[in-house]
């Protein structure tokens, strides 16, 4: 037998066989490192030692939003990053003007915060809502982290204030439009305080203060709903099929009684009042000019048959100025939405502003609004380029430009002729009376900020924005009681 075919030891065999299987799972391992998915909680050394997470309110962070509006909240994002730099993470949520996934949103960025981390959460208005409604879950042991994670709470212009919870600065009276909520926050009661500054309706209205509000309110609080995350229907009915109707497929509404309309189910009711009162806040805005509109659209024929260029620039001019109301205030609203939401709360509204506003929303529901603001653009820059030509000894380009015109000009008859022949539009608008006073600050309902259809920044009912300098102090006090 040759040397290489000599048996091995025993102990040589064992020992060469432990460094395969060694070998075997190095390999098993590494090939298993490489595919394995990473780990969602970051490590401990990349985890912030506190999470802020603000929520504006539902129109602040669109692209149309008022920016002094949006800047709410801006001083307490600046003003903790300023003081505890790399120790604090700031999270500013984006929302719009679908409302529905703002909660959603907010809880799976709760959610996903490393372990170590504790959690500071601000909101206003649409966003004071979410922030309360996930306060609430927490602070009953139902939410995505333990209450003790939390360490304060701050809600600007809540919709669903409750006058029983802790106020920052001088307290408002009333409580807010969408009324309390049906439940306290738990073992989070001492860790939430609201801002919210007098005569915004949005937070501080009562019957007495605001009528109308108050008559919106209370149809709105009483649609029927899908349950909310944070308040379980304690006797539930048994699952059956249900067909929700589209508020698009209704027709326009007349204020004949509370009941005339079809429900709105499936909606939030602050997401209603934030729609009502938006358009309410901005329809005064709009009737005003209803006569100016009807004149300008009667002169239009005539002056186009006539080729008065001159007369057809102004008159562009001034059309398209006088529906900027309507256009600004519609963008982002359900106007039928709103017309059968106001047609519920005209019974309930002791100055009548309501029934008015009912059916003035409703004819305006019936308007293809982005059509007119097109062709209202075209009219106004065609108009011009004639003017601007005839202005400089062109005739010919000016009299084409006329003929350009006319084709502007039927559309723009065409899409309003079901809500400005007939004269009710014009009849409706001389005896309105705006149920809410308007305010100049902002909007009544302190989340939309407009008003008159001017998309100028403004700040919300009241001054929100320098209130918030009181949050912040109370952000930075709780904070430094958990170092």
């Amino acid at each position: 037998m040759s040397t290489h075919d000599t048996p091995l030891p025993a102990h040589i065999r064992r020992r060469f066989l432990r460094v395969l299987l060694c070998a075997a799972l190095a390999t098993a391992t590494a090939a298993g490192t490489a595919t394995a998915a990473p780990p969602t909680t970051p490590a401990p050394g990349s985890c912030p030692r506190w999470t802020a997470v603000l929520v504006p309110g539902t129109w602040e962070t669109s692209p149309t939003a008022m920016a002094s509006s949006a800047a709410t909240l801006d001083p307490i994002a600046t003003g903790l990053t300023a003081r505890y730099g790399g120790d604090i993470d700031v999270r500013t949520l984006t929302t719009g003007p679908d409302t529905t996934g703002i909660a959603a949103t907010l809880t799976a960025t709760v959610a996903g915060l490393c372990s170590g981390t504790r959690v500071v959460a601000a909101g206003q208005a649409r966003g004071a809502d979410a922030v309360a409604d996930l306060a609430t879950t927490i602070g009953h042991h139902q939410g995505p982290i333990p209450a003790d994670r939390v360490v304060a709470v701050g809600l600007v212009s809540d919709p669903h204030r409750d006058p029983a919870t802790p106020q920052l600065g001088t307290p408002a009276s009333g409580q807010g439009l969408a009324g309390p909520r049906p439940r306290d926050f738990g073992e989070l009661a001492d860790r939430v305080r609201t801002l919210c500054v007098e005569d915004d309706p949005y937070c501080a209205t009562s019957p007495q203060k605001s009528p109308a509000l108050a008559a919106v309110a209370r149809v709105a609080t009483s649609i029927p709903v899908e349950p909310r995350p944070t308040d379980p229907d304690p006797n539930p009915a048994p699952t059956t099929p249900t067909t929700t109707a589209s508020p698009a497929s209704t027709p326009t509404p007349t204020p004949t009684s509370a009941t005339s309309a079809a429900p709105i189910t499936g909606l939030d009711p602050s997401r209603v009042l934030a729609q009502v009162v938006t358009v309410l806040d901005g329809l005064s805005g709009f009737t005003a000019n209803v006569p100016a509109i009807v004149d300008d659209l009667a002169r239009l024929p005539a002056l186009l048959g006539s080729g008065d260029i001159p007369g057809l620039h102004q008159v562009a001019g001034d059309l398209n100025n006088r529906f900027h109301p309507l256009v600004a205030m519609a963008a982002g609203i359900d106007l039928r939405l709103v017309a059968r939401a106001l047609t519920m709360a005209a019974p309930l509204d002791t100055t009548g502003g309501l029934a008015v506003a009912a059916e003035v929303v409703g004819l305006l529901a019936g308007l293809d609004i982005t059509r007119i603001a097109a062709a209202l653009g075209r009219a106004q820059e065609v108009a011009w380029t004639a003017l601007a030509a005839l202005a400089a000894g062109d005739p010919l380009t000016a009299l084409l430009a006329v003929t350009d015109l006319a084709p502007v000009a039927t559309d723009l008859l065409a899409g309003t002729a079901s809500a400005f022949t007939g004269g009710r539009l014009l009849s409706l608008a001389d005896s309105y009376t705006a149920p809410i006073t308007p305010t100049t600050a902002g909007s009544a309902a302190g989340d939309p900020a407009r008003y008159g259809g001017d998309t100028t920044p403004n700040t919300p009912a009241g001054d929100h924005t320098s209130a918030t300098a009181v949050l912040a102090d109370w952000f930075d006090h709780a904070i430094d009681h958990t170092r």
